[in-house]
């Protein structure tokens, strides 16, 4: 196997106190903390193996282990009740808007995650940053269990979005998604939270608009040319895009090529990307399973009430998207791979227009990528394979945040996806 090492081998002195810590500790420990103690080295690896632009605004390492309530009762219950276990716990998808960052725990097992939506401080210098409850812990606590659903109660959000102020949530009100059988807490909502305020503004019920096989899995919004703010969100097994327009509170679906065998629909992934062309916005879209690339034209009302869909084309490779800099931008990676690869959608969709802008390093697969803090692009990677197999310790997998930037051109070797 061969590795490549970039430039800058920085650790700041927090994190060398951390490691010679932990390695003094192993030596009095048992077989599960070393175990704990060998996925730190790694991580830290992925630390000083980085390039200057890591080492400016900081990777952040986030896990279940590292949640913070509001009060020692609160985590004592949560722990003695059975509602926290790390282990189940993945910080899956990541936004951010100023020095703050939202990032969801989606609800993969039917407990041990207190909450699914949390935020925590932008700051280079916290590694390891405490993860709060979003918008707050009231949101996930007595009243909303048991069936005592209300408007402002999370269930179990599995992606987000941010438009001016205002962060969006896909609330699937599901619990143990990967299992066979999912539990119903209660509808499936699309969640607007004020960022000034910190409250939730609406909870727009999305039961009128899809059916018993739906699978909601990703949300982006648009506007369009006069300003009007639409939300988009993946109805992988309906073969939908649900529009939700925010101006006239409305609902509708807009029904998409059917390019998977209903074979798959356990198991299809719908992605949505949010891109600029032209001049003019768009909201792509592929399935993980097809080999064709559409766009959905939400430059105007008009197009995306009558559901304005073109096919842009062919993909010259298997293509696992993984988001956009909400630009021109698209970012993808191959099956069983972990270099980050960019496309711009003003280039034909063929593999002399690819980019290779971002390694991944070790164990760590990227599932996301977001534009965000610093006006960078960062990547989302964890150990996602081992938690789904539950391959995972007892302090659950980790996730490590950090921005795309200069890696990919000092490592070099490799041109072709």
């Amino acid at each position: 196997m061969t590795m490549c090492v970039c430039t800058s081998y920085v650790l700041s002195w927090p994190k060398w106190l951390f490691f010679l810590f932990t390695i003094k500790f192993a030596y009095r420990s048992d077989l599960p903390t070393i175990m704990y103690l060998l996925n730190t080295i790694v991580f830290v690896s992925s630390v000083v193996v980085t390039s200057r632009t890591a080492k400016d605004y900081g990777p952040f390492l986030l896990s279940g282990s590292n949640l913070e309530w509001p009060s020692a009762a609160e985590e004592s219950d949560d722990i003695r009740c059975g509602r926290y276990e790390p282990r189940k716990i993945l910080v899956h998808g990541v936004q951010m808007d100023g020095e703050r960052a939202y990032v969801t725990m989606p609800r993969f097992a039917r407990t041990g995650v207190p909450w699914t939506l949390g935020s925590f401080r932008l700051d280079a210098m916290d590694f390891e940053p405490d993860i709060l409850p979003y918008p707050d812990y009231r949101s996930y606590g007595p009243s909303c269990r048991g069936g005592n659903v209300t408007a402002a109660c999370i269930l179990n959000v599995v992606d987000v979005y941010v438009d001016d102020g205002t962060l969006w949530a896909l609330d699937t009100g599901t619990a143990g998604v990967l299992g066979r059988r999912p539990s119903r807490m209660g509808p499936p909502r699309l969640i607007a939270i004020d960022l000034a305020a910190d409250r939730v503004t609406a909870a727009v019920d999305l039961s009128p608009v899809i059916g018993p096989r739906s699978a909601l899995q990703h949300l982006v919004a648009r506007r369009t040319s006069c300003g009007r703010l639409f939300v988009y969100v993946a109805d992988a097994a309906g073969h939908a895009i649900i529009a939700y327009d925010v101006n006239a509170s409305r609902l509708h679906a807009i029904p998409l090529p059917e390019t998977v065998s209903a074979a798959h629909h356990r198991r299809v992934v719908l992605h949505l990307m949010a891109v600029s062309r032209a001049g003019k916005s768009y909201v792509y879209f592929t399935y993980r399973q097809s080999g064709t690339v559409f766009a959905l034209d939400s430059w105007s009302r008009e197009s995306v009430t009558h559901g304005s869909v073109v096919e842009v084309g062919a993909k010259p490779v298997d293509m696992i998207v993984l988001g956009t800099d909400r630009g021109t931008d698209v970012y993808f990676r191959a099956p069983d791979a972990t270099d980050v690869w960019a496309w711009d959608v003003n280039r034909p969709l063929d593999v002399r227009s690819f980019r290779l802008v971002h390694r991944s390093y070790l164990y760590l697969m990227p599932t996301a990528v977001v534009a965000g803090w610093r006006n960078a692009v960062w990547t989302v990677e964890s150990n996602y394979d081992e938690y789904v197999t539950g391959n995972v310790d007892c302090t659950g997998p980790r996730t490590l945040l950090r921005p795309i930037g200069g890696n990919a051109s000092a490592c070099g070797g490799q041109d072709q996806v």
